[in-house]
């Protein structure tokens, strides 16, 4: 038995996705076009098997229960990545869109009255699926998101025609500081001039996360793609240690394919430095991307937070620094090594960066005021930013 699927990029067709007795994929361009869906499928002539397919559209998906609920939801497996997409990937990350032919003609985006979206938010904070049909969810990642088409404060359910243009982050009923420490640690990036996108921290009635996608403008889907797509890693593999993509590996894919790889480099050494100041051991390569603009560059970051903090959490970094992991043991000197790996003058960059990040324990003390928080997660994650500042200076 054979299905197949349209894939769109910002709703030109780029391609054909088939399914072939439930479990083997694969994908071939149509003629005529000249726009590439990943960096691991560049040959617009080649037709590309599941060992490349599957990781990219797992990677497509969430990796939370919210998989589950939508499994059920629509009654399909939820270990089929092509029955999941056929059902909820009209509005993916980046530019991608993969429907069958039975597109409406008139797709007007479904509106989210302030009740159902109220009731969302309590479902979640209760524990319960707050998932229904017709909710675009193939956002990758663990936290519990949807995306939202927000317009003249009233919200709607994305689709084909009309793309999400936010993201909103649910409360973490077992981390409930999580949100919070989020909000914090963006600002604090973005107080440091690194590329970030604006969101909002609304606490009341219940906490959640409403952040501007950088993948949107005007209404328009502009295409990215994680690095473990990029490199054909599945989702379950995202973690170094478990065959996951190091620093290095996405360093050297930086200088083979982006336009600016200079700029680049310095991008990624910026975050993995921050990451370190801020503790966020969870940094795998799923949260670094590549945006596909008038040129290919490295996406503003997000996903940023300390894990650090939290005492039931690993101290392993996902991406090693000079082959070691734990953030503990990890010195100055394994990070301009590291930096070293890249074929960067280590000692250079690093002076530049701690240059750089010379206010990072101001601000952060700053920071935490204007918000006006004696969230004690918080205290402790200025605290452990001034700990890790002294270990390099």
């Amino acid at each position: 038995m054979t299905r197949t699927l349209n894939v769109y990029l910002n709703k030109k067709k780029v391609g054909i996705l088939t399914e072939t007795n439930g479990k083997v994929y694969s994908f071939s361009y149509v003629l005529n076009n000249s726009n590439i869906i990943s960096l691991s499928m560049k040959d617009l002539s080649q037709k590309y098997d599941d060992k490349i397919v599957r990781p990219f559209l797992e990677n497509l998906l969430p990796e939370s229960k919210i998989i589950e609920y939508i499994s059920k939801v629509y009654l399909v497996s939820q270990n089929n990545p092509f029955s999941l997409l056929s059902k909820i990937g009209e509005d993916c990350a980046g530019a991608i869109s993969l429907t069958n032919d039975n597109l409406n003609d008139d797709n007007f985006p479904l509106k989210l009255s302030k009740e159902k979206f109220l009731s969302i938010l309590e479902k979640n904070e209760k524990g319960a699926s707050y998932y229904q049909k017709g909710m675009r969810l193939s956002l990758a990642g663990t936290q519990n998101k949807l995306s939202l088409l927000i317009k003249d404060d009233e919200y709607y359910l994305p689709n084909f025609d009309y793309p999400s243009n936010v993201i909103l982050k649910l409360n973490n009923t077992d981390f409930t500081s999580l949100l919070l420490n989020e909000y914090f640690s963006t600002k604090l990036a973005d107080a440091l001039k690194l590329p970030v996108s604006n969101l909002e921290l609304i606490k009341k009635p219940y906490p959640h996360l409403i952040i501007e996608r950088y993948d949107r403008i005007n209404n328009i889907r502009i295409h990215q793609e994680d690095f473990c797509q990029i490199l054909g890693v599945r989702p379950n593999n995202k973690y170094q240690k478990e065959g996951g993509p190091s620093f290095e590996q996405i360093a050297e894919t930086i200088k083979t394919n982006l336009n600016n790889p200079t700029l680049d480099l310095i991008n990624l050494a910026r975050i993995l430095l921050f990451n370190y100041l801020i503790g966020n051991c969870d940094y795998h390569a799923k949260n670094l991307s590549v945006l596909y603009t008038d040129t290919l560059k490295l996406s503003p970051f997000y996903d940023l937070l300390s894990t650090y903090i939290y005492d039931d959490l690993s101290k392993e970094m996902a991406m090693s620094i000079n082959n070691k992991y734990n953030i503990d043991d990890i010195t100055k000197k394994d990070i301009i090594k590291e930096y070293d790996n890249w074929g960067l003058n280590g000692k250079q960059m690093f002076s530049l960066l701690i240059s750089e990040f010379k206010d990072i324990v101001p601000l952060s003390e700053r920071l935490l005021k204007n918000i006006n928080s004696s969230n004690f997660d918080l205290l402790k994650l200025t605290n452990f930013i001034k700990i890790q500042y002294s270990k390099l200076i």
